[in-house]
């Protein structure tokens, strides 16, 4: 027999029905967190020398998240049978795994898979994966980058400003300003790092500014001393206008770096907090 309910109780109801139905908006987690924990430490400690602290490939190991088998594989049946073998030819030792802890890796594997279709969730792992002393001396030497930056100066604390994935894209790909999220980025002459102009017009005193507009007919520059535009008409080689870049030096270093010289230089930079 169905009762009626209470009218006293008739809030509670409705705010228990309320809550159940945005818990139900709540998708739940696909993979148990704690099992993908266990199964990421269990590949870095047993598996993470060939094949990368995140399965992602390492000194001579495959992206185990490319793997026909381990993007096949059904609840860890595959994989288990696979690293209790081994693969002695190819220098892959068997691992006597509980039942267990193959359920965790298969659960941490699958896990990356689906991170990788789901880029907008995908968390970057591993950027601290170089030698903090050899990038200070590319940093001091080969890359020249003391020539214009100073760990005492600029870069003081700037591992502690920045986390390791934007520390090395602002290496690389330093123009433009960080911006928080919803915040609308400034225009492109009002960046520090802007490309620059100094234009002499004949029997005036050059101008220096950030570069607005560049074309062979005219040239428009922002200029910070009086928070004006300036342009003038160009012709030919009138007014004469030299152009500076002052991230020139990251330029002339982007087709040099190595993935190993990089991931070096960033874990220096991270180092200095």
């Amino acid at each position: 027999m169905i009762r009626p309910i209470a009218r006293t109780g008739a809030c509670t109801v409705a705010a228990l029905t309320i809550a159940a139905s945005l818990a139900a908006q709540q998708p739940a987690p696909e993979f148990d967190p704690a099992a993908v924990e266990r199964g990421q430490q269990l590949l870095s400690t047993e598996c993470g020398f060939c094949h990368g602290a995140n399965g992602r490939g390492g000194s001579s190991g495959p992206d185990l998240t490319r793997s026909a088998l381990v993007q096949t594989d059904e609840g860890g049946k595959q994989i288990g049978e696979f690293v209790r073998a081994g693969r002695p030819d190819r220098g892959m030792p068997p691992f006597a795994l509980t039942d267990a802890q193959v359920s965790d890796l298969a659960t941490f594997l699958h896990s990356a898979i689906r991170a990788n279709i789901n880029r907008r969730a995908y968390r970057i792992l591993d950027i601290l994966v170089g030698d903090p002393k050899a990038g200070e001396v590319y940093f001091n030497g080969a890359g020249r980058c003391a020539t214009c930056h100073s760990p005492e100066r600029d870069l003081r604390a700037v591992g502690a400003k920045y986390d390791p994935p934007t520390l090395q894209n602002r290496m690389v790909l330093p123009r433009g300003s960080v911006t928080r999220p919803g915040t609308p980025a400034p225009p492109p002459h009002a960046d520090r790092n802007a490309i620059r102009a100094t234009v002499t017009a004949p029997g005036a005193e050059p101008v220096t500014g950030a570069i607005v507009r560049l074309t062979d007919f005219d040239i428009v520059v922002y200029d910070a001393a009086s928070g004006q535009m300036r342009s003038w008409l160009r012709n030919g080689d009138a007014p004469t206008v030299v152009v500076s870049d002052p991230l020139q030096g990251h330029v002339d270093l982007l087709p040099k770096w190595t993935d190993t010289d990089m991931h070096n230089v960033t874990a220096y930079l991270a180092s200095l907090k």
